[in-house]
């Protein structure tokens, strides 16, 4: 049997390299073979038909419109393309969340700008900072690692970062100050919570490995583990790395959702390969 690994264009870092072979390797076993394809790989090409179908995909991209091209022919893909929109949206993410009632921080959205135009009017920030006051978080909607959120301390600090967002769409949410610096990724296959690691950064509101936070092995209360796969399963993910905060009073508020998470810190740090889990999941639901 044949299948496709679909990888971005331009995430050839030895980070990413480690990931693919990962999975490689774990179909390799179960006599799969993985090839690895990119959008030029495949063909930019609006209509052009695939001749040689693989049995599945796994998508590990955030290319929308490939995934939906693939779709469109009928391909499986593990996460779908509507999955990797919602969770690579951030707004799009906390508004199917919130309409499934899964506690997420309080989060206002800002209104739709263009280029050239920025955000000139600046009135709805003032509404918001007297809604959750200050600290408070930025998002911008697309990102990952930790990147392109901020934390603003003040208005000014809140004015500079829009400046610097400049056209592009970005949230607000209140400032979890119970969860600084750590959270807890809970890796999710299926309907189950496969393995959790605590990420704790002493030197950052963000917890991101990649950002200098560290692991460790956690075992969550149940009732984190159940709304990290609630989660999931809102967004319609196969698999998934949840990022859970600490409530003021240990109650779990959903953080974040990825699509295609970096394993290799969790297998680092707890000893399980999520590739393993991630090939028998697809092989027992083709």
């Amino acid at each position: 049997m044949k299948a496709w690994l679909v990888v971005n264009s331009f995430m050839n870092t030895e980070k990413f390299k480690n990931l693919y072979q990962m999975l490689s390797d774990a179909f390799n076993k179960r006599g799969i073979t993985l090839e690895i394809k990119t959008a030029s790989d495949i063909s930019l090409e609006v209509g052009k038909k695939i001749n040689d179908k693989p049995a599945f995909v796994i998508f590990w991209d955030k290319d929308i419109y490939l995934a939906q091209r693939l779709e469109e022919q009928g391909l499986r893909l593990f996460n779908t393309a509507k999955a990797v929109e919602l969770c690579d949206n951030k707004i799009l993410m906390y508004q199917a969340l919130a309409n499934s009632n899964i506690t997420i921080p309080r989060t206002f959205i800002a209104p739709k700008t263009f280029e050239g135009l920025n955000y000139s009017k600046r009135d709805f920030v003032n509404n918001v900072i007297k809604e959750i006051g200050l600290p408070l978080v930025i998002k911008e909607a697309y990102g990952s690692f930790g990147e392109q959120v901020y934390l603003a301390k003040s208005l000014e600090e809140v004015n500079k970062i829009i400046d610097q967002i400049g056209y592009k769409d970005f949230l607000m949410q209140e400032y979890i100050a119970s969860s600084k610096g750590r959270d807890i990724r809970i890796n999710v296959v299926g309907n189950k919570a496969i393995v959790s690691m605590l990420r704790e950064n002493k030197n950052d509101f963000r917890s991101n490995i990649s950002n200098g936070g560290i692991g460790s092995k956690f075992e969550p209360k149940p009732e984190y583990l159940e709304l990290a796969v609630k989660a999931a399963n809102t967004l319609g993910l196969d698999f998934a790395g949840v990022d859970v905060m600490f409530g003021p009073d240990d109650e779990p508020i959903i953080c974040e959702l990825n699509s295609n998470p970096q394993f290799a810190s969790t297998l680092q740090y707890t000893g399980v390969n999520l590739a393993e889990v991630i090939a028998d999941y697809i092989l027992n639901n083709l």
